[in-house]
């Protein structure tokens, strides 16, 4: 059983353990950054300050601040994927249950949380100037994307749907991603739950046979 690395133990764990260590501390100090100062601002030094490391430490372990800024975006962009495919595996065989799973694993609150969601739209906003961004970021919404159509050419096939699949795909995004920035501009008090059912209710909407079953 291996023990978890902390900053207590880590002058007796082992130079891979204290390089991961090192490694998720510094991409936690980045998102930090990200989200209190945005990308333009966030720079190695600000990055070190916040881990509370040297500087040169930072370029040990990230050879310069761009590969630092893609290594967090894909970071984040790992944990949205298993979370989701985490909830599409738990949900069971049916496709209507997968879909609302997905739904809910979009609000899960390591995923969405007012940090997190901010350091999404920095990285969003910067895509269409820099390839490599677009292409986290591309792969990342086409999977989910991919995943969801398949489900409602599914869901369609076997019950009434208002909407054909391709257009209930981008319903159901477009409402995810306006309840995420809803999350992060919106008044406070907004919660998980209210977020959760009004994709529902559109769900029911869409596929009104399945509305009682649920």
């Amino acid at each position: 059983m291996s023990i978890q690395v902390t900053t207590k133990n880590f002058e007796s764990r082992n130079r891979k353990h204290q390089s991961e260590f090192r490694k998720r501390q510094l991409i936690e100090a980045t998102m930090d950054c990200i989200d209190k100062l945005g990308l333009s601002q966030t720079t190695l030094a600000k990055i070190a300050e916040r881990a509370g490391i040297s500087q040169g430490n930072v370029v040990f372990h990230f050879r310069s601040k761009e590969e630092l800024l893609e290594q967090t975006l894909r970071h984040l962009s790992d944990e949205y994927r298993t979370n989701w495919l985490a909830a599409l595996s738990d949900a069971g065989p049916d496709a209507f249950a997968q879909l609302r799973a997905m739904v809910e694993s979009s609000f899960t609150p390591k995923i969405c949380n007012r940090r997190k969601i901010s350091v999404w739209f920095a990285f969003w906003g910067e895509s269409r100037s820099r390839p490599n961004y677009m292409r986290v970021c591309g792969n990342n919404d086409a999977a989910f994307s991919d995943q969801i159509k398949i489900l409602c050419e599914v869901i369609e096939a076997q019950s009434t749907a208002r909407l054909p699949a391709s257009t209930a795909v981008l319903s159901i995004e477009g409402m995810i991603d306006g309840l995420w920035q809803n999350f992060l501009i919106g008044p406070p008090g907004f919660k998980r739950i209210h977020a959760i059912q009004a994709v529902f209710d559109l769900l029911d909407t869409i596929y009104p046979d399945l509305q009682a079953a649920q």
